[in-house]
Formats: structure tokens, sequence, C-alpha cells
């Protein structure tokens, strides 16, 4: 996936999931729980599961699908 399509979920500042290749689906509620490596080659995704904080180093080429409200381009 290309980092510009990331941005672009993260500029509308509305909930979206990311998938991965394995399977694993994160959701991003807010932008501020995702953010860019220094190279733009990875997201660094901040999450709660069960109860404590956790945070998954996930590279943009293994991220096969992001949804929830319309498809990006649209408004």
């Amino acid at each position: 996936m290309d980092a510009s399509l990331v941005e672009e979920l993260v500029a509308k500042n509305k909930p979206f999931k990311i998938e991965t290749a394995s399977g694993r689906v994160f959701e991003v509620l807010h932008r501020d729980f995702v953010s860019f490596s220094t190279r733009k080659t990875s997201l660094i995704i901040s999450y709660e599961e069960n109860g404590p904080e956790h945070f998954a180093i996930v590279p943009l080429l293994t991220i096969t699908l992001r949804w929830r409200g319309p498809e990006l381009g649209q408004n």
C-alpha cells in the first residue's frame, strides 16, 4: 500500500480499519493512534487489547485493506 493512501485516511480524522496480509485487523479510532516510520515504510499503531495498551509496527507492504465509511477520494 502506498503511504499517501494511509495519509488520506488519517487526514479525514475518522475511524478506519487496517487489515494485514496475515489477516490481523487493527481499528484506528483516532489519528493520534497511528504514525509513520521515518521513511514512511511502516505504520506504528497504538491499540488496546484486553485492557493493556500495545503497539504494532506494520510494514506498508503487508497492508491489504482499509475501510469504514466512504471510499477514498469521496467526501
